[in-house]
Protein backbone atom coordinates (compact mmCIF):
# COMPACT_ATOMS: atom_id res chain seq x y z
CA UNK A 1 0.00 0.00 0.00
CA UNK A 2 1.06 3.04 -0.74
CA UNK A 3 1.88 6.24 1.57
CA UNK A 4 -1.24 8.43 0.33
CA UNK A 5 -3.12 5.23 0.42
CA UNK A 6 -2.46 4.65 3.71
CA UNK A 7 -2.82 8.31 4.86
CA UNK A 8 -6.29 8.00 3.47
CA UNK A 9 -7.27 4.59 5.21
CA UNK A 10 -10.35 5.31 7.95
CA UNK A 11 -9.18 4.13 11.58
CA UNK A 12 -11.27 1.52 12.26
CA UNK A 13 -13.26 0.48 15.47
CA UNK A 14 -14.81 -2.70 16.27
CA UNK A 15 -17.18 -2.00 19.71
CA UNK A 16 -18.82 -5.13 21.55
CA UNK A 17 -21.93 -4.56 23.67
CA UNK A 18 -22.00 -6.44 27.12
CA UNK A 19 -25.22 -9.09 28.23
CA UNK A 20 -23.76 -12.04 29.63
CA UNK A 21 -24.70 -15.25 27.59
CA UNK A 22 -26.55 -13.60 25.60
CA UNK A 23 -23.03 -12.75 23.87
CA UNK A 24 -23.07 -16.08 22.51
CA UNK A 25 -25.33 -13.88 19.42
CA UNK A 26 -22.49 -11.52 18.99
CA UNK A 27 -19.84 -14.36 19.11
CA UNK A 28 -22.46 -16.12 16.40
CA UNK A 29 -22.07 -12.83 14.35
CA UNK A 30 -18.37 -12.57 14.83
CA UNK A 31 -17.87 -16.28 13.81
CA UNK A 32 -19.32 -15.16 10.17
CA UNK A 33 -17.69 -11.93 9.72
CA UNK A 34 -14.53 -14.01 10.95
CA UNK A 35 -15.25 -16.63 8.21
CA UNK A 36 -15.69 -14.31 5.58
CA UNK A 37 -12.71 -12.67 6.00
CA UNK A 38 -10.97 -15.44 5.47
CA UNK A 39 -8.06 -14.44 8.36
CA UNK A 40 -8.61 -13.13 12.44
CA UNK A 41 -10.94 -10.09 12.65
CA UNK A 42 -9.01 -8.35 14.26
CA UNK A 43 -6.80 -7.71 11.16
CA UNK A 44 -9.62 -5.56 10.00
CA UNK A 45 -9.56 -3.08 12.96
CA UNK A 46 -7.16 -0.59 14.21
CA UNK A 47 -8.86 -0.88 18.13
CA UNK A 48 -11.32 -2.96 19.62
CA UNK A 49 -13.59 -2.62 22.69
CA UNK A 50 -15.44 -4.26 24.66
CA UNK A 51 -17.60 -4.42 27.95
CA UNK A 52 -18.77 -7.44 29.82
CA UNK A 53 -19.08 -10.42 28.15
CA UNK A 54 -18.10 -8.21 24.79
CA UNK A 55 -14.52 -7.66 26.58
CA UNK A 56 -14.21 -11.02 26.85
CA UNK A 57 -14.65 -11.73 23.01
CA UNK A 58 -12.65 -8.19 22.62
CA UNK A 59 -9.75 -9.72 24.18
CA UNK A 60 -10.01 -12.66 22.33
CA UNK A 61 -10.09 -11.21 19.15
CA UNK A 62 -7.11 -9.28 20.14
CA UNK A 63 -5.10 -12.22 20.75
CA UNK A 64 -6.09 -13.69 17.70
CA UNK A 65 -8.32 -16.34 19.28
CA UNK A 66 -10.81 -18.00 16.35
CA UNK A 67 -14.05 -16.88 17.20
CA UNK A 68 -15.39 -20.65 16.61
CA UNK A 69 -13.46 -21.41 19.71
CA UNK A 70 -15.50 -18.79 21.75
CA UNK A 71 -18.41 -20.16 20.21
CA UNK A 72 -17.80 -23.61 21.27
CA UNK A 73 -16.89 -22.11 25.23
CA UNK A 74 -20.27 -20.83 25.45
CA UNK A 75 -22.36 -23.64 23.86
CA UNK A 76 -19.69 -26.37 26.19
CA UNK A 77 -19.53 -24.29 29.49
CA UNK A 78 -22.19 -22.01 29.77
CA UNK A 79 -23.98 -24.18 32.17
CA UNK A 80 -21.38 -24.64 34.25
CA UNK A 81 -20.62 -21.12 34.40
CA UNK A 82 -23.88 -20.19 34.66
CA UNK A 83 -26.45 -22.78 35.50
CA UNK A 84 -28.17 -25.43 32.87
CA UNK A 85 -31.51 -23.92 34.70
CA UNK A 86 -34.34 -21.84 32.45
CA UNK A 87 -36.13 -19.14 32.92
CA UNK A 88 -38.21 -19.01 36.05
CA UNK A 89 -41.96 -19.49 34.52
CA UNK A 90 -43.76 -19.20 38.28
CA UNK A 91 -43.83 -16.17 40.80
CA UNK A 92 -42.15 -19.21 43.48
CA UNK A 93 -39.78 -19.74 40.50
CA UNK A 94 -39.24 -16.30 40.88
CA UNK A 95 -38.39 -16.07 44.26
CA UNK A 96 -36.46 -18.54 44.58
CA UNK A 97 -34.22 -17.58 41.89
CA UNK A 98 -33.62 -14.14 43.63
CA UNK A 99 -32.56 -15.49 46.66
CA UNK A 100 -29.89 -17.54 45.09
CA UNK A 101 -28.07 -14.04 44.76
CA UNK A 102 -29.38 -12.00 47.96
CA UNK A 103 -26.44 -13.26 50.36
CA UNK A 104 -23.82 -13.55 47.89
CA UNK A 105 -22.96 -14.16 44.05
CA UNK A 106 -25.66 -16.12 42.16
CA UNK A 107 -22.34 -17.75 40.60
CA UNK A 108 -18.85 -18.38 41.90
CA UNK A 109 -16.69 -16.97 38.82
CA UNK A 110 -14.45 -20.21 39.53
CA UNK A 111 -15.91 -22.01 36.33
CA UNK A 112 -15.37 -18.90 34.11
CA UNK A 113 -11.57 -18.28 35.59
CA UNK A 114 -11.14 -22.02 34.76
CA UNK A 115 -12.36 -21.57 31.14
CA UNK A 116 -10.33 -18.22 30.16
CA UNK A 117 -7.42 -19.79 31.93
CA UNK A 118 -7.67 -22.50 28.91
CA UNK A 119 -7.62 -19.61 26.42
CA UNK A 120 -5.36 -17.00 27.47
CA UNK A 121 -2.92 -19.48 29.75
CA UNK A 122 -0.79 -16.49 31.56
CA UNK A 123 -0.89 -14.06 29.24
CA UNK A 124 -0.58 -9.99 29.99
CA UNK A 125 -2.30 -7.00 27.84
CA UNK A 126 1.37 -6.04 26.90
CA UNK A 127 1.14 -9.45 24.80
CA UNK A 128 -1.89 -8.87 22.77
CA UNK A 129 -1.35 -9.01 19.19
CA UNK A 130 -4.09 -5.77 18.42
CA UNK A 131 -4.78 -2.79 20.55
CA UNK A 132 -7.67 -3.17 23.23
CA UNK A 133 -9.87 -0.96 25.54
CA UNK A 134 -11.83 -2.92 27.95
CA UNK A 135 -14.39 -0.73 30.50
CA UNK A 136 -14.60 -1.98 34.17
CA UNK A 137 -15.64 -0.35 37.80
CA UNK A 138 -13.33 -0.07 40.62
CA UNK A 139 -15.93 -0.37 43.07
CA UNK A 140 -13.06 0.07 46.22
CA UNK A 141 -12.81 4.19 45.24
CA UNK A 142 -16.21 3.99 43.05
CA UNK A 143 -14.83 4.98 40.06
CA UNK A 144 -14.35 4.14 36.36
CA UNK A 145 -11.63 2.42 34.37
CA UNK A 146 -10.61 1.57 31.03
CA UNK A 147 -8.14 -1.82 30.97
CA UNK A 148 -5.58 -0.74 28.22
CA UNK A 149 -2.94 -2.22 25.87
CA UNK A 150 -0.02 -0.24 25.36
CA UNK A 151 -1.24 1.03 22.27
CA UNK A 152 0.11 4.84 22.98
CA UNK A 153 2.02 6.96 25.27
CA UNK A 154 -1.02 8.28 27.54
CA UNK A 155 -2.30 4.30 27.33
CA UNK A 156 -0.19 2.51 29.76
CA UNK A 157 -0.30 1.46 33.33
CA UNK A 158 -2.06 -2.03 32.75
CA UNK A 159 0.88 -3.98 30.33
CA UNK A 160 0.96 -5.98 33.56
CA UNK A 161 -1.91 -6.94 34.40
CA UNK A 162 -3.03 -10.47 33.52
CA UNK A 163 -5.66 -10.65 30.60
CA UNK A 164 -7.92 -13.60 32.52
CA UNK A 165 -8.58 -10.85 35.64
CA UNK A 166 -8.89 -8.35 33.23
CA UNK A 167 -11.76 -10.57 31.38
CA UNK A 168 -13.70 -11.28 34.40
CA UNK A 169 -13.29 -7.44 35.75
CA UNK A 170 -15.49 -6.68 32.62
CA UNK A 171 -18.15 -9.45 33.67
CA UNK A 172 -18.50 -8.93 37.23
CA UNK A 173 -22.22 -8.04 37.48
CA UNK A 174 -23.02 -7.73 40.69
CA UNK A 175 -24.83 -10.33 42.56
CA UNK A 176 -24.22 -12.33 39.60
CA UNK A 177 -20.30 -12.92 39.36
CA UNK A 178 -17.88 -11.64 42.60
CA UNK A 179 -15.65 -8.55 42.37
CA UNK A 180 -12.48 -9.17 41.29
CA UNK A 181 -8.74 -8.27 42.69
CA UNK A 182 -6.58 -6.64 40.44
CA UNK A 183 -3.70 -4.99 42.89
CA UNK A 184 -5.30 -3.26 45.80
CA UNK A 185 -8.64 -2.66 44.23
CA UNK A 186 -11.97 -4.83 43.85
CA UNK A 187 -13.00 -4.21 39.84
CA UNK A 188 -16.84 -5.00 38.56
CA UNK A 189 -18.42 -5.36 35.70
CA UNK A 190 -18.17 -1.83 33.37
CA UNK A 191 -21.82 -2.46 32.13
CA UNK A 192 -22.40 -0.38 34.98
CA UNK A 193 -21.76 2.67 32.91
CA UNK A 194 -20.73 1.40 29.20
CA UNK A 195 -22.70 -1.38 28.43
CA UNK A 196 -21.69 -0.34 24.89
CA UNK A 197 -18.35 0.52 25.03
CA UNK A 198 -18.50 2.47 21.52
CA UNK A 199 -18.07 6.26 23.14
CA UNK A 200 -15.55 4.76 25.20
CA UNK A 201 -13.53 3.59 22.33
CA UNK A 202 -14.09 7.36 19.74
CA UNK A 203 -12.57 9.17 22.87
CA UNK A 204 -9.65 6.53 22.95
CA UNK A 205 -9.17 7.12 19.31
CA UNK A 206 -9.88 11.26 19.48
CA UNK A 207 -7.50 11.95 22.64
CA UNK A 208 -5.44 9.39 23.15
CA UNK A 209 -4.40 8.67 20.06
CA UNK A 210 -4.91 11.94 17.93
CA UNK A 211 -7.45 10.59 15.60
CA UNK A 212 -10.38 12.79 13.80
CA UNK A 213 -13.75 11.87 14.57
CA UNK A 214 -13.62 12.49 10.82
CA UNK A 215 -11.24 9.09 10.08
CA UNK A 216 -13.12 6.92 12.40
CA UNK A 217 -14.74 3.92 10.87
CA UNK A 218 -17.14 2.12 13.76
CA UNK A 219 -18.68 -1.64 14.02
CA UNK A 220 -21.07 -1.53 17.19
CA UNK A 221 -22.62 -5.46 17.49
CA UNK A 222 -25.01 -5.77 20.23
CA UNK A 223 -26.90 -8.85 21.91
CA UNK A 224 -30.21 -9.12 20.38
CA UNK A 225 -31.30 -6.82 23.13
CA UNK A 226 -32.72 -4.05 20.48
CA UNK A 227 -36.66 -3.30 21.41
CA UNK A 228 -36.03 -4.82 24.93
CA UNK A 229 -39.27 -5.31 26.86
CA UNK A 230 -40.64 -7.56 29.70
CA UNK A 231 -42.88 -10.58 28.55
CA UNK A 232 -44.96 -10.36 31.28
CA UNK A 233 -45.55 -6.63 30.74
CA UNK A 234 -44.79 -3.98 33.61
CA UNK A 235 -46.79 -2.29 36.33
CA UNK A 236 -46.39 1.36 37.86
CA UNK A 237 -45.84 -0.06 41.82
CA UNK A 238 -43.24 -2.63 40.70
CA UNK A 239 -41.26 -3.46 43.60
CA UNK A 240 -37.94 -5.17 43.91
CA UNK A 241 -39.42 -8.60 42.69
CA UNK A 242 -41.03 -7.04 39.48
CA UNK A 243 -37.54 -5.14 38.82
CA UNK A 244 -35.31 -8.24 39.44
CA UNK A 245 -37.50 -11.08 37.82
CA UNK A 246 -36.12 -12.37 35.25
CA UNK A 247 -33.17 -10.02 35.07
CA UNK A 248 -35.45 -7.38 33.70
CA UNK A 249 -33.54 -4.28 35.35
CA UNK A 250 -30.20 -5.36 34.07
CA UNK A 251 -31.63 -6.46 30.67
CA UNK A 252 -33.46 -3.19 30.35
CA UNK A 253 -30.09 -1.49 30.96
CA UNK A 254 -28.65 -3.54 28.98
CA UNK A 255 -31.31 -2.28 25.97
CA UNK A 256 -31.53 1.34 26.88
CA UNK A 257 -27.66 1.47 26.96
CA UNK A 258 -27.17 0.56 23.81
CA UNK A 259 -30.14 2.48 22.36
CA UNK A 260 -28.04 5.65 23.49
CA UNK A 261 -25.29 5.08 22.49
CA UNK A 262 -26.33 4.24 18.74
CA UNK A 263 -28.02 7.51 18.68
CA UNK A 264 -24.97 9.04 20.08
CA UNK A 265 -22.60 7.63 17.50
CA UNK A 266 -25.00 8.04 14.52
CA UNK A 267 -24.71 11.70 14.93
CA UNK A 268 -21.37 11.62 15.66
CA UNK A 269 -19.82 9.50 12.55
CA UNK A 270 -23.22 9.22 10.44
CA UNK A 271 -22.81 6.56 7.63
CA UNK A 272 -19.45 5.83 8.81
CA UNK A 273 -20.89 4.13 11.76
CA UNK A 274 -22.27 0.70 11.15
CA UNK A 275 -24.86 -0.94 14.04
CA UNK A 276 -25.52 -4.77 13.96
CA UNK A 277 -28.18 -6.33 16.51
CA UNK A 278 -31.12 -8.65 16.49
CA UNK A 279 -34.62 -7.63 18.34
CA UNK A 280 -35.20 -8.97 21.46
CA UNK A 281 -37.44 -12.27 21.50
CA UNK A 282 -39.57 -11.69 24.16
CA UNK A 283 -41.02 -15.26 24.44
CA UNK A 284 -37.75 -17.06 23.83
CA UNK A 285 -37.27 -17.49 27.43
CA UNK A 286 -33.63 -15.57 27.06
CA UNK A 287 -31.63 -14.20 30.04
CA UNK A 288 -28.29 -12.95 30.63
CA UNK A 289 -27.60 -15.67 33.39
CA UNK A 290 -29.96 -18.56 30.54
CA UNK A 291 -27.35 -21.41 29.19
CA UNK A 292 -29.96 -23.72 28.08
CA UNK A 293 -29.21 -25.93 25.07
CA UNK A 294 -32.29 -24.27 23.70
CA UNK A 295 -31.25 -20.50 24.33
CA UNK A 296 -27.82 -21.49 22.43
CA UNK A 297 -29.75 -22.39 19.64
CA UNK A 298 -31.90 -18.99 19.62
CA UNK A 299 -29.18 -17.28 20.26
CA UNK A 300 -27.07 -18.76 17.14
CA UNK A 301 -30.28 -18.80 15.10
CA UNK A 302 -30.67 -14.99 15.82
CA UNK A 303 -27.09 -14.70 14.65
CA UNK A 304 -27.09 -16.60 11.40
CA UNK A 305 -30.60 -14.44 10.64
CA UNK A 306 -28.26 -11.46 11.17
CA UNK A 307 -25.85 -12.68 8.85
CA UNK A 308 -28.36 -13.61 6.32
CA UNK A 309 -29.80 -9.91 6.10
CA UNK A 310 -26.46 -8.36 5.52
CA UNK A 311 -25.84 -7.59 1.93
CA UNK A 312 -22.74 -7.31 0.16
CA UNK A 313 -22.48 -3.23 0.86
CA UNK A 314 -23.20 -4.57 4.48
CA UNK A 315 -20.12 -6.51 4.63
CA UNK A 316 -17.51 -4.94 2.88
CA UNK A 317 -18.30 -2.26 5.46
CA UNK A 318 -17.97 -4.24 7.98
CA UNK A 319 -14.63 -5.70 7.24
CA UNK A 320 -13.09 -2.85 5.32
CA UNK A 321 -11.12 -2.79 2.16
CA UNK A 322 -7.81 -3.05 3.75
CA UNK A 323 -6.46 -6.32 5.78
CA UNK A 324 -3.55 -6.25 7.77
CA UNK A 325 -1.49 -9.22 9.15
CA UNK A 326 0.96 -9.65 11.08
CA UNK A 327 1.47 -9.24 15.17
CA UNK A 328 0.99 -5.11 14.65
CA UNK A 329 -1.93 -5.85 12.11
CA UNK A 330 -3.49 -3.36 14.39
CA UNK A 331 -1.28 -1.12 15.16
CA UNK A 332 -2.86 2.62 15.43
CA UNK A 333 -1.24 5.08 12.75
CA UNK A 334 0.99 7.65 14.24
CA UNK A 335 -1.18 10.77 15.49
CA UNK A 336 -1.47 13.40 12.35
Amino acid sequence: MSAEAAARRPFRILSLAGGGYLGLYTAGVLAGLEDRAGEPLARRFDLIAGTSVGGLLALALAFEVPVATIVALFRERGPEIFSARGLPTSRVGRLLDLTRSVLGPKYSGEALRAALNAIFDGRRLADALHPVVIPAVNVSLSQTKVFKTPHAEASTGDERVPVVDVALATSAAPAYFPSVRIGKHLYADGGIFAVAPDQVALHEAEHFLGISPDEVEMVSIGTATAGYHPADGIEADDGAVGWLSDGRLILTTVSVQQQHVEAMLEDRLGARYQRIDADWPADAGLGIDIATAEAAETLLGLSRRTLAGLSGADYARALGRWPRSGRDAGATRAPG
